[in-house]
């Protein structure tokens, strides 16, 4: 390698000197003959020598290598001999009785007693509403007397407040009997008697001596009408006066 630089370096030097030579004109040559001043030398340049890079040689593919099929022998199926081996049964060896201790037996424990069962609270009456009478007027018996010579219904009509209450129509009949109608009064006729029980403000005679028959009796709003304004209240009579009733005492009230 250095001695290709110093080759270079020498023709580098003579094609300068060559270049300078044919710069300069004849006039130049001549003038030599006249004094000049001494020329002061330039340095020679250096050169770096740059290397020339050197080719890499390509590599070359490398075939790759192909698959060579190679036969595989089939299995060969052994075959497989089973050989009976003969056991011999296990002898049975005596195992001796253990004495198994019996467990005493536990006590039972003794049962909680039951809780008594709480009686429960009884439940108030819850209060019925009284159901509205169907009539305007309510009639009951008061009571019954025996009598030897009258066959008779009679008794009161009162008001709400238990007064007395005039011009009150009472209707007395029997069964194939259309009866007869009683008008109230306004006083008590037999308050002022020595009768007692003979008190009233209307009165109903059917007959002067003792007679058998049911005698229906009801309050109406007129003579003559056969609607009744109350509940109908039957009275019984017979013809035996010893041992039998004649009179009924009946009392309508208003609702």
């Amino acid at each position: 390698m250095t001695g290709k630089k110093d080759r270079l370096i020498l023709i580098v030097a003579v094609m300068s000197v060559i270049g300078v030579i044919l710069a300069c004109g004849p006039t130049d040559f001549l003038a030599r003959n006249e004094p000049t001043a001494t020329p002061t030398k330039t340095p020679k340049p250096t050169f770096t020598v740059t290397p020339t890079p050197t080719n890499t040689p390509i590599p070359t593919n490398t075939p790759t290598p192909t698959a060579t099929a190679t036969n595989t022998p089939l299995p060969t199926n052994t075959p497989i001999i089973l050989t009976a081996t003969p056991t011999t049964p296990p002898t049975a060896t005596p195992v001796p009785p253990t004495n198994t201790p019996t467990p005493k037996p536990t006590k039972k424990p003794k049962p909680k007693p039951k809780p008594k069962p709480t009686k429960k609270p009884t439940a108030k009456p819850k209060p019925t509403n009284t159901p509205k009478p169907s009539h305007p007027w309510t009639g009951k018996v008061d009571y019954t007397l025996s009598n030897c010579g009258l066959t008779r219904v009679f008794g009161f009509t009162l008001d709400r407040n238990g007064g007395l209450a005039g011009d009150v129509w009472v209707h007395y009949w029997a069964d194939g009997w259309e009866g007869a109608w009683a008008k109230s009064g306004w006083t008590d006729f037999g308050a002022g008697t020595s009768w007692k029980g003979d008190e009233g403000n209307w009165d109903g005679t059917i007959d002067i001596h003792p007679r058998d028959g049911v005698w229906h009796v009801c309050v109406v709003p007129q003579e003559g009408s056969w609607d009744c304004l109350s509940n109908i209240v039957d009275a019984p009579t017979s013809s035996d006066c010893q041992g039998g009733v004649q009179i009924y005492h009946i009392t309508f009230r208003k609702n």
